[in-house]
């Protein structure tokens, strides 16, 4: 057993900035091929550590994660530290930023509306709205195809929590919002970004006028819903009228908005990277493009996919998922350590920051034979490792802490996936270099143009 200091980089987070900031994914995973799967990325006075263990990630998030807090730790003024949960900023204290007895009571409300019975009675609004996407396309056309999966996906989202029309001006404020407040989640990270949020500069004008104004649409809706009695099956409804099994206490306007718009940035941002980098893997390996093609049009023969068609559509679900392993939506996690700890056999203070990091772990040639290599068929049958760890894949993170939309963002990925293939196949364009940008998801630099051509 390990009991001495991790080894890595030297020196404080502006060392370790110079290192990383040029790639800083190609840096990641260069210290873990370097110093193993614990890794000092800083020292003090910010001490943060890369996690790339599978063995070590699970106790982080399952089999120790009280002694863990999400959250990344910030230097402040003078030696003063403080801890930042970024999305923050425009998730409020929704389910995928609180913590502790808050963060369990309302995964308690919030678990039944993730039933798998009520997402398959999503699926008819997703594949209606793919389908609708894809008619608005023509043949030859250049598409950047990070834009239409955005679009497209936050249409899914709005419509199955809002039960609002897709071209309506809410969705038009929500568009904005999010596109406003998404790079600021990372200067978040800064010391004194509140201070700097708060004075009339323009981007800091523009992003707090797209909060109020978010926050207006959503308060309307929740007050529009509670007086039209909450009965309906869109998922604003049914959060407004969760009841917690022991206490029998609802939530109130405050908390019903923090957790609508988790669901909604959760809920299209990660679903549209994870269909944006599979169109781009898609365009460039068209053998098992061709293969998705064969099985697509030999289940639906033509007709949209249905939630029922799922069960036979194993290659379309492994082509969603290897993508996902490649291209991570999320694709690193942060959390800071409570007291001092043993964490993959080295000595941590508390306070340490770990950086649990899916984009180094699913490209780990020590869990992924051939790890750069897109092959669907790993998720299939007797090519499945049994003897892979459980977090040697975890797009949607692992324990208490897990993405609650999970199946959700799975069944509306493949859906919407079948449903624009069996009509449409995708050429990169030549000359335009592809190049994730890890900012707070994992998104194409300057979007992703594509050249669509209609199949058959």
């Amino acid at each position: 057993m390990r009991t001495g200091a991790a080894p890595g980089l030297s020196g404080g987070p502006r060392a370790a900035a110079r290192v990383l900031r040029p790639d800083l994914l190609a840096g990641l995973t260069q210290l873990r091929a370097t110093y193993g799967p614990v890794a000092q990325i800083s020292s003090r006075p910010l001490s943060a550590f890369l996690v790339a263990d599978p063995a070590v990630i699970a106790d982080v998030l399952v089999g120790s994660s009280r002694a863990f807090a999400r959250g990344i730790v910030r230097r402040g003024f003078g030696s003063r530290q403080t801890v930042v949960e970024p999305l923050t900023l425009v998730l409020g204290q929704g389910l995928l930023t609180s913590a502790g007895e808050r963060h369990r009571r309302q995964r308690r409300l919030m678990q039944p509306m993730f039933h798998h019975q009520r997402i398959f009675e999503y699926g008819e609004t997703f594949v209606a709205i793919a389908d609708d996407r894809a008619d608005r396309w023509t043949n030859g056309q250049y598409l950047d195809l990070h834009d239409e999966m955005i679009e497209m996906t936050l249409a899914m989202v709005t419509r199955t929590l809002f039960d609002v029309d897709v071209d309506s001006n809410e969705v038009t404020v929500i568009r904005t919002a999010i596109s406003e407040n998404m790079v600021a989640t990372r200067k978040s990270m800064r010391a004194g970004f509140e201070a700097l949020e708060r004075l009339p500069l323009p981007a800091a004008r523009r992003r707090r006028n797209a909060r109020h104004a978010l926050d207006r649409v959503v308060y309307d809706l929740i007050d529009h819903r509670r007086a039209a009695g909450a009965g309906g099956r869109d998922l604003l409804s049914l959060l407004l009228s969760a009841r917690d099994a022991q206490t029998g206490d609802g939530m109130d306007d405050t908390q019903v908005r923090d957790e609508v718009l988790t669901i909604m940035l959760a809920g299209h941002e990660t679903t549209a990277n994870a269909l944006t980098w599979t169109f781009h893997l898609l365009g460039t390996h068209p053998e098992i493009a061709a293969a998705l093609y064969a099985e697509l049009d030999t289940v639906l023969s033509g007709r949209r996919p249905m939630v029922a068609d799922l069960a036979n559509l194993p290659y379309a679900d492994a082509v969603f998922t290897e993508a996902m392993r490649l291209y991570p939506p999320v694709w690193g996690m942060g959390r800071y350590l409570l007291e001092d700890r043993l964490v993959g056999g080295y000595r941590l203070p508390a306070g340490s920051t770990l950086l649990l990091c899916q984009w180094v772990v699913h490209r780990d040639a020590q869990w992924w034979p051939d790890p750069e290599r897109f092959d669907p068929t790993r998720w299939l049958g007797d090519r499945i490792d049994p003897d892979r760890p459980r977090y040697a894949y975890f797009p949607f993170g692992g324990g208490p802490h897990q993405c609650i939309g999970n199946s959700f963002a799975q069944t509306e990925g493949v859906l919407a996936l079948a449903t624009i293939c069996r009509r449409w196949a995708f050429e990169p364009v030549v000359g335009h270099e592809v190049v994730p940008e890890p900012l707070v998801t994992l998104r194409p630099r300057g979007g992703l143009p594509m050249i669509i051509r209609r199949r058959g």
